[in-house]
């Protein structure tokens, strides 16, 4: 998505990302970690007011990815979000 220019990237695909990773952090931040939760909060740390929304969403999910390797006991909901998110991705494509 990100070597496209941003007007040729469909809405509902940037939609499905975007859910995608907002649901990700909810699931790391709220359900493994137990820290309070908000799609407000969730924004703020994607820091998507950044003129780059994809741009934002690949350093979000490399975030992400850094978050859960300093969780390994939650290797198991890491791997059940991700057969969600696999077949999310797939019904988006």
């Amino acid at each position: 998505m990100r070597a496209q220019p941003f007007e040729s990237v469909s809405s509902a695909l940037l939609e499905g990302v975007e859910r995608l990773v907002v649901e990700e952090h909810r699931v790391l931040f709220r359900e493994v970690l137990g820290q309070p939760w908000s799609r407000p909060l969730a924004y703020r740390w994607i820091r998507y007011e950044d003129p780059d929304p994809i741009g934002r969403l690949i350093a979000a999910t490399e975030r992400l990815d850094a978050e859960w390797a300093r969780h390994p006991e939650a290797a198991a909901r890491r791997a059940v979000f991700g057969i969600w998110e696999s077949a999310e991705l797939d019904r988006l494509t």
